[in-house]
């Protein structure tokens, strides 16, 4: 069998795709050095992973040598493929590090995205180019249907020099302000801006596509061509026909202004917080019960559709974060949506050991309260769309005829007398590429979200914001979907009063949009 080579550069959610391809039953390991992808190489192909800033990326990947190394193979056309970062860094610059140049493989820059809130965080439609049959033009899109579903989180997006887009490095674009190249096919040479291997079925099924066959050793579940449930007969809508697309206006002005923006459908995230092992739930930060084992409840909600999961460590001592760690990695072997771990973090060395136990985001409160640069620190190693902040609110009085929320640390226990909103904005500039906004009076209460604080948060910054405690109801849950970018649920779905299932049946009938709205033409 031949082997898969991933290259370990320091950063990135590593165990992710290492998992992704033990579940397709390929051989893989990470490289040992840059010398592996020269002359005699143990490797018939080349994934670059994952998550990470352009400067520090392309700073690790001079420094080590795999830079050149990885022109050498590229320049071979010995098969590659690149994921996130993995695509950028194949540009020749980027906006965001202008004094540090790419590799220059594939011609063009790497540009901001236009438009107030970004990143863009969620799933989001992919629209393939098409050959002169109406199938898709890319192998990496085999059997999948136009317009599929996969999982973005960036803040910038790649663009071809016109006569690469003319010559076909194009392989599908995306919606999110503008249309733009979101994976590249040129040759043996591959990458894609979305992440596959937290994708679901569907990110298994592009690689088990990359990976040159049918995915004959994974479970049914990914062998099994793909079909669109929502697309009678198999036939896919026609993309020029107008599908219909959630809007809205970005707050673009002068020469720019005609440019819309094209959000992520809103995300469903079943929140697990965590204590010695176990899940538990509570009201108000008190009251605690068991709910359950975390990785069981995990693999239900996945396999119900949830968007994503988070695990946050209640206890965050030394021990408490060993067991989430183990529960991160469990998880991480079996769910390919998104993981975001929090609780105790305190230094990026901790992020790194989260990452590398196979979550894509991390959460921190109260750490980053008393040492504000930590955000600009995990910005920096990892891009700001790895990093949010989690944002324990409870109201405390009306200031001049309007609410205030001050910010809680430690759980929920202590009143830092900061105001919520100024600390949302501040976060926002140091390098928080999302908000969890916590409110203190509505968790675990069943009577609804405080609706207010999420619309003052959401206003106040330009970054997606997931509410956060109080969901005692679908119509609850669909007022703060509208608002916010995703909704948070606990104990409704952890104490069986609702699924995901219905919570996205109720929000597509009421207009929000969700993962597998169905296209119409």
């Amino acid at each position: 069998m031949a082997l898969i080579g991933v290259i370990d550069y320091g950063a990135g959610n590593l165990g992710s795709l290492m998992n992704a391809l033990t579940r397709l039953g390929v051989e893989a390991r990470f490289t040992r050095g840059p010398e592996e992808l020269q002359k005699n190489s143990p490797f018939e192909k080349i994934i670059f992973p994952g998550d990470g800033h352009f400067a520090s990326t392309m700073a690790d990947l001079n420094e080590s040598g795999y830079a050149d190394a990885i022109r050498e193979w590229t320049a071979a056309d010995k098969p590659f493929l690149g994921v996130c970062i993995g695509l950028q860094i194949l540009f020749d610059s980027s906006e965001e590090a202008p004094e540090k140049a790419g590799l220059g493989i594939v011609h063009g820059a790497v540009k901001k995205f236009p438009c107030r809130k970004i990143p863009q965080i969620g799933w989001n439609r992919v629209f393939f180019r098409k050959n002169s049959a109406g199938y898709s033009a890319s192998r990496l899109f085999d059997e999948l249907p136009d317009g599929s579903f996969f999982y973005f989180i960036h803040s910038f997006y790649v663009a071809p020099q016109e006569d690469e887009i003319d010559g076909g490095v194009t392989a599908a674009e995306a919606e999110y302000s503008l249309r733009y190249c979101c994976a590249i096919e040129r040759g043996a040479l591959a990458a894609v801006q979305f992440h596959p291997e937290k994708s679901g079925t569907t990110g298994l099924k592009l690689l088990g596509n990359w990976l040159g066959g049918k995915c004959t050793s994974a479970p049914a579940g990914v062998r099994e061509t793909l079909q669109s449930p929502h697309v009678e007969g198999g036939n896919v809508a026609d993309r020029s026909g107008g599908a219909e697309r959630q809007r809205e206006d970005c707050g673009i002005r002068g020469e720019t202004s005609h440019l819309l923006c094209c959000k992520p459908a809103k995300r469903v995230i079943p929140c697990l917080d965590v204590d010695n092992g176990r899940v538990v739930k509570g009201v108000k930060f008190a009251s605690i019960m068991d709910a359950g084992d975390p990785v069981e409840l995990a693999r239900r909600y996945n396999a119900e559709g949830a968007d994503e999961i988070v695990f946050l460590d209640i206890g965050a001592s030394h021990e408490s974060r060993a067991i989430l760690l183990e529960v991160a990695r469990r998880a991480a072997r079996e769910l390919f949506i998104p993981l975001c771990v929090g609780g105790g973090i305190r230094t990026v060395e901790d992020m790194r050991l989260v990452m590398n136990a196979g979550a894509d985001k991390v959460s921190v409160c109260t750490a980053a309260l008393l040492r504000p640069e930590l955000l600009c620190e995990m910005a920096d190693a990892y891009g700001k769309q790895c990093v949010v902040v989690s944002l324990d609110a409870k109201r405390v009085r009306e200031c001049g005829g309007k609410p205030r929320w001050n910010v809680f640390s430690h759980g929920g226990r202590r009143d830092t007398g900061i105001d919520a909103l100024e600390w949302s904005e501040r976060a926002a500039d140091l390098g928080a590429g999302e908000i969890l906004l916590n409110s203190i009076d509505a968790d675990g209460t069943g009577a609804g979200y405080d609706i207010e604080l999420i619309n003052a948060v959401t206003e106040s910054v330009p970054i997606p914001v997931i509410a956060s405690g109080g969901a005692g109801s679908l119509e609850q849950i669909a007022a703060a979907a509208r608002i916010a970018d995703a909704a948070l649920v606990a104990s409704m779905l952890h104490f069986g009063e609702t699924t995901i299932p219905e919570i996205k049946r109720f929000l597509s009938e009421n207009g929000v949009p969700i993962r597998d709205t169905p296209l119409r033409s």
